[in-house]
C-alpha cells in the first residue's frame, strides 16, 4: 500500500519555499544501562509451601511421576525508558523542528532464590540447590547485558535511518510530531523486549534439564536416603 504522510508533504512545501534548515545540535545521546540487584535469599518456606508457586519450567520427568520443587529463582526483568526531545521554532515561517536529545533505557533484574526450609537445613542439599539456582541468575545477567547492547544498537540504527531531527514542519503539528517520535522509541524497545523474553525463557529452560536435576540430587546421597520419608510426610 502506498501512502503519503501529510506532515512530510507539508515539510516539503516549507523547504521548497526557502525556509532555513533545522539548527545544528549535539549528537543524540543513547544510553542503555543494565542493572542487577543483589541476590536475595528466602529459606523461610517449607517444601509444601513452595509447591504452590507457578513457574515456567517445563517438567523434564516422565508423565507418570510426581515432580517436587526443591527451590527456584524468581524475579522479573524490568525495563524503563525516558526520551528527552528538544525543539526549535522558526517564527518567520510558522515552522518548527524537533530532535532527540537523549534516550535513557534501564534494564534491571531483581533475583530472589527460594530454597525449601527442609533442604536448607541439610548443608549438602543447600549447597547443591543453591549452585543450581545461581545458574539461573547467571543466565539472567547474561541476557540483560546482551540486550542492553542490542537495544542500544537498534535504537541508534533505526533512528539514524529516520533522521534524529524532524522538520521543518508547520508549527501546529509540533505536539503530533513529538508524540510520534516518542512512540517510535517505545515500539522499537517493545520489540526488543519481546525478543529478550523469548530467549530468556528458552535459555532458562535449558538450565532445568533432566541431567542437571539428576546431578543436583546425586551430589547428596545421604539426603537421598531420607527423601522419600521427608516428601511423603507433606504429600499425604
Amino acid at each position: 500500500m502506498f501512502g503519503l504522510d501529510p506532515l512530510s508533504m507539508a515539510a516539503g512545501f516549507i523547504l521548497a519555499s526557502g525556509a532555513p534548515m533545522c539548527p545544528d545540535h549535539p549528537p543524540t545521546r543513547i544510553n542503555v544501562v543494565p542493572r542487577t540487584a543483589d541476590v536475595d535469599y528466602d529459606y523461610s518456606q517449607s517444601l509444601k509451601d513452595i509447591q504452590s508457586y507457578s513457574t515456567d519450567t517445563i517438567d523434564p520427568y516422565a508423565f507418570n511421576g510426581t515432580t517436587i520443587t526443591q527451590g527456584f529463582m524468581k524475579g522479573k526483568i524490568d525495563m524503563q525508558h525516558k526520551v528527552w526531545l528538544k525543539q526549535a521554532s522558526l517564527p518567520r515561517y510558522k515552522a518548527a523542528c524537533v530532535w532527540y536529545d537523549q534516550i535513557v533505557v534501564e534494564i534491571s533484574i531483581d533475583p530472589t532464590i527460594v530454597i525449601a526450609n527442609e533442604l536448607y537445613k541439610d548443608p549438602c542439599m543447600r549447597k547443591a540447590v543453591l549452585e543450581h539456582e545461581l545458574k539461573h541468575v547467571k543466565v539472567d545477567r547474561e541476557i540483560v547485558n546482551k540486550y542492553a547492547r542490542e537495544m542500544g544498537n537498534k535504537l541508534m540504527s533505526e533512528l539514524k535511518s529516520r533522521g534524529f531531527t524532524t522538520g521543518p514542519f508547520p508549527i501546529e503539528h509540533l505536539q503530533e510530531v513529538s508524540n510520534k517520535m516518542d512512540t517510535v522509541v517505545k515500539q522499537l524497545l517493545a520489540l526488543q523486549y519481546e525478543k529478550m523474553s523469548v530467549e530468556r525463557k528458552e535459555r532458562q529452560g535449558n538450565v532445568d534439564n533432566l541431567e542437571e536435576y539428576t546431578s543436583v540430587n546425586d551430589e547428596c546421597p545421604d539426603f537421598e536416603k531420607n527423601k522419600e520419608k521427608l516428601y511423603h510426610k507433606w504429600l499425604e
